[in-house]
C-alpha cells in the first residue's frame, strides 16, 4: 500500500519537475487574486508565498526560493495595470489542458482569496480564471 502511495507521489512530482509554466500558472493566479482590489497587502503576499509553497507537488518540485522569486515576479507583474494582468492569464491559460494542474492553479488562488473573505472583487477575478482554466468556480463552494 506504501508502495502504491510512494509510486504515485514520485509520479506527480516526476510530472511537475522542471514545469515552471506550472509554477508561474499558480503564481500568476495567486497574483491576481491578491491584487483583485488595487492593492496588494502584506499578508496577501504571504498568503501567496503559502499557498505556493504548501502544494506538495510544488514544493518537491522546485526550492523556496525559485517559489518565491517568481510569485514575487508576478505580483509585481499584477501591479502592471492591463498589460501585466494580462500576460498573467495568458500563464494561466498555458496549463489550462492539464485537468490536476488546473485544479491546484485554482484552489491556489481561493487560498489566497481566502484571506480576509472573499469580496466581490475578488469572486469576479476568481470566475475569470476558473472559465479561463475550463472549471466552474460554483463547484467550489463560493
Amino acid at each position: 500500500m506504501f508502495g502504491s502511495l510512494k509510486a504515485k507521489f514520485s509520479g506527480s512530482v516526476n510530472k511537475y519537475s522542471g514545469r515552471k509554466d506550472f509554477l508561474e500558472a499558480v503564481c500568476a493566479a495567486a497574483a491576481l487574486v491578491a491584487a483583485a482590489d488595487g492593492d496588494i497587502s502584506d499578508a496577501e503576499v504571504d498568503q501567496t508565498v503559502k499557498a505556493v509553497a504548501s502544494n506538495v507537488n510544488l514544493s518537491a518540485a522546485f526550492k523556496p526560493a525559485e517559489i518565491e522569486r517568481v510569485a514575487d515576479a508576478m505580483l509585481k507583474r499584477a501591479q502592471g495595470g492591463r498589460v501585466g494582468r494580462n500576460g498573467l492569464y495568458k500563464e494561466i491559460e498555458q496549463i489550462a489542458s492539464d485537468p490536476e494542474m488546473a485544479e491546484t492553479v485554482l484552489l491556489s488562488s481561493l487560498d489566497v482569496a481566502d484571506q480576509g473573505g472573499i469580496d466581490a472583487k475578488e469572486k469576479d477575478v476568481l470566475d475569470k480564471i476558473a472559465r479561463s482554466l475550463g472549471l466552474n468556480l460554483a463547484s467550489y463552494d463560493v
